[in-house]
C-alpha cells in the first residue's frame, strides 16, 4: 500500500501488538487469553507490517523463517 499514514503508524502499532501478545501469552491459562490469542495478536502485527512495507522488509524483520 502507498498510504503515508499506514507506513508511519505500522512500526509503532506492530511493536505494541507484539508486546501485548507477550503479556497475553504470559497471563496464563486461568484467565481469558493464553497462547492462541497471543499468537493471533503477534501474527496480526506482522501482517500489518507486511501490508505497510511489503514482504522483503517483513522477512528481514522476523530474522527466522516462519516455517
Amino acid at each position: 500500500m502507498n498510504s503515508v499514514i499506514l507506513r508511519t503508524l505500522a512500526p509503532a502499532v506492530t511493536v505494541l501488538m507484539v508486546v501485548f501478545s507477550i503479556f497475553i501469552t504470559l497471563r496464563g491459562h486461568n484467565s481469558p487469553g493464553g497462547g492462541f490469542i497471543g499468537g493471533l495478536l503477534a501474527a496480526s502485527g506482522v501482517a500489518l507490517y507486511a501490508l505497510a512495507f511489503g514482504v522483503e522488509p517483513t522477512r528481514r524483520l522476523l530474522r527466522l523463517h516462519p516455517l
